[in-house]
């Protein structure tokens, strides 16, 4: 029969079991009683931290305590400063939280606190959910001699000291990936959000600009449609300058943020008519207003501003350029900065027609029905059309910018800009028969200006632009020179001087060539390789660009030959069957000062230039010696 002291013990071992069961059914683990076990190498030191849950997070250094809440506006710091955290700020410290890991560890009596930052005062953070619940609580130390490698990449990290906090947790401390010390300089102030908009660019409605200038309001329908300038004109916007505006706003920053109670301000506690930028996403009712103040003189650095939505703060705002910071001066806030700048906005796959008028030449009709090529008509004869000249005018065209907009009110009289007598008019005709005619003109100071038929607006434009517009006839001319064939062609003739000429005769049935030279014969000596090249480049030959009959520089470096061709091709009748022989003589010179290759062929007025490298091949040797 059991004693009375061994039924006691049983039963109190019953007790003491039974207790602990329950602890841990209600905690989970036996952590908070024996200890939580250290994080292992390699691990995560909250591996079950949800970055979600995060409500509420307090900073504290010192006697320094920041505390910032998560709201429907975003977070919010409660104190030392009722006003916006920079989310970026927050997004790092819970990253930091639920991402580091040790990369070492050691008991927390093997190391001097002092040495790595941690004694008590040193940063501290605790987060917490929406109960109130801790979620992560540790004190951050200094970085540690140790780098982490970043998985699958040849990068490495720091490290820095991390003690946790939490009750059961502080027996070590970790060298913990990552650093998010530089946040918590300067008395906790890189928390605070320094930029005055709280902007998402995606869901920006409508940006309302005071300015010197006056009024500009630029809006957008929804999301997904593009800018347009509302105020005082209705207008296209360029892109490119909306996203310069729209990412110069998101990354306005401050050098320095103020308590309201610490600046002097204007009695109004506003800025001057002129300086306002006023925001409004879509779903919003009110605007966000950015006050700017004038700055103290015309060569300060900064000015102040405040934020209609954060009216305890003051913000000192760059006022002039600087590497990686956005200044006022950077914003296009104008509509001539805002505005669409381009001359036309072609579609250049409706294009059918172009008509190219002058005060000085000919009508020039450039013109195409898909899937025909593209014709030149001149005086009523209609050839095939330079592409390279129709490409390099509509390249123009649709890539003109205006260098600054003259007036969008223009009156009766064009005089001022030359626009009353155009130098030159181009009408493009698209395939739903609407037209679009930009007419060219230039003042008296000879500055080029442009005007679209029944626009108000003169835009001024660089004066280079004129030269990218071919306006002569012969410009228009077909690029190739001939209708050569190598099936066609029985001699060729080359004289370079000083050399003699070199003849060669071509078979092309048997693809042989022969070659003479002062009446012997020197097939031996040729490269039918060579001779091949030469052919197959006189037949592709291109010009570069035809010229008038009367030019006078061609002609006077034509004089002096550096190369002749005389090619030698078999003629067919109407049946196909030959019926005799032609000869074509291409003559070519180089003018030693320009550099520039002047071409003609016999049976053309017209001379023409040519591509260097077409000249070097074409002086290709073809005799091995």
């Amino acid at each position: 029969m059991r004693s009375l002291l061994s039924t006691l013990l049983l039963a109190a071992a019953t007790l003491a079991l039974g207790a602990l069961a329950l602890w841990q059914f209600q905690e989970g683990s036996l952590n908070r009683l024996l200890g939580t076990p250290p994080t292992e190498i390699g691990k995560r030191i909250y591996p079950y931290f949800q970055p979600e849950n995060v409500a509420r997070i307090t900073v504290k250094s010192g006697e320094t305590e920041a505390v910032f809440l998560k709201t429907p506006r975003g977070w919010e710091a409660a104190t030392p400063w009722h006003d916006r955290m920079d989310h970026r700020a927050a997004v790092a410290i819970i990253t930091f939280a639920a991402t580091t890991a040790a990369r070492d560890l050691t008991p927390r009596d093997k190391i001097d606190p002092a040495t790595a930052g941690l004694k008590v005062g040193d940063t501290e953070i605790e987060m917490l959910d929406a109960q109130g619940e801790s979620l992560a609580r540790f004190r951050l130390g200094r970085r540690t001699p140790l780098l982490d490698l970043i998985p699958g990449e040849n990068q490495t990290i720091p490290t820095i000291y991390l003690l946790p906090l939490e009750r059961g947790r502080r027996s070590h401390i970790y060298a913990a990936t990552g650093d998010i010390l530089p946040l918590f300089k300067d008395g906790f102030a890189y928390l605070r959000d320094h930029r005055p908009f709280a902007l998402n660019p995606i869901l920006l409605e409508r940006i309302r600009i005071l300015t010197s200038q006056g009024e500009l309001t630029l809006d957008r329908e929804n999301p997904s449609a593009p800018w347009r300038i509302t105020k005082p004109l209705d207008l296209p916007t360029d892109p490119a300058a909306v996203k310069t505006l729209l990412e110069g706003l998101y990354n306005l920053q401050a050098s320095k943020l103020s308590d309201r109670s610490e600046v002097t301000l204007p009695i109004d506690g506003t800025a001057p008519a002129n300086s306002r930028i006023a925001i409004t996403h879509f779903g919003q009712e009110n605007e966000t207003i950015l006050d700017i103040l004038p700055p103290a003189s015309p060569a300060a650095s900064e000015t102040l501003a405040t934020v209609s939505d954060r009216p305890e703060t003051v913000f000192n705002l760059p006022m002039k350029p600087g590497p990686d910071l956005i200044s006022i001066p950077d914003l296009p806030l104008t509509v001539n900065d805002l505005r669409d700048p381009t001359l036309t906005n072609l579609n250049i796959a409706a294009v059918r027609g172009i008509a190219i008028e002058t005060a000085t030449a000919p009508t020039i009709l450039v013109s195409r029905q898909p899937p025909a090529p593209w014709t030149v008509t001149i005086g009523g004869k209609e050839q095939p059309a330079n592409e390279q000249r129709l490409f390099d005018l509509l390249k123009a065209v649709t890539g003109i910018r205006a260098l600054s907009f003259e007036t969008d009110a223009a009156p009766e009289d064009l005089s001022p800009w030359g626009l009353d007598r155009p130098i030159l008019t181009l009408t493009f005709l698209a395939e739903n028969n609407q037209t679009l005619a930009v007419s060219f003109g230039l003042d008296k100071s000879g500055n080029l200006f442009a005007k679209r038929k029944g626009s108000p607006t003169v835009m001024r434009l660089d004066n280079s632009i004129l030269g990218k517009i071919a306006v002569r006839p012969n410009d228009w001319r077909h690029a190739r020179l001939w209708s050569l064939s190598v099936v066609d062609v029985r001699e060729i003739t080359r004289t370079e001087a000083p050399s003699p000429p070199l003849r060669l005769t071509y078979d092309w049935n048997m693809e042989k060539w022969k070659a003479f030279r002062d009446g012997k014969e020197i097939t031996a000596s040729l490269d039918p390789a060579r001779a091949n090249f030469l052919l197959k480049t006189l037949e592709n030959l291109q010009v570069s660009r035809w010229l008038s009959p009367a030019d006078e520089a061609a002609a006077k470096v034509l004089e002096t030959p550096a190369l002749t061709f005389a090619i030698t091709e078999k003629t067919l009748d109407e049946f196909g069957e030959e019926n005799g022989e032609r000869t074509h003589i291409l003559t070519l010179a180089l003018d030693p000062a320009s550099q520039t290759v002047f071409g003609k062929i016999d049976s053309d007025p017209s001379p023409f230039t040519l591509l260097p490298e077409n000249f070097l091949k074409l002086s290709i040797p073809l005799l091995d010696e």
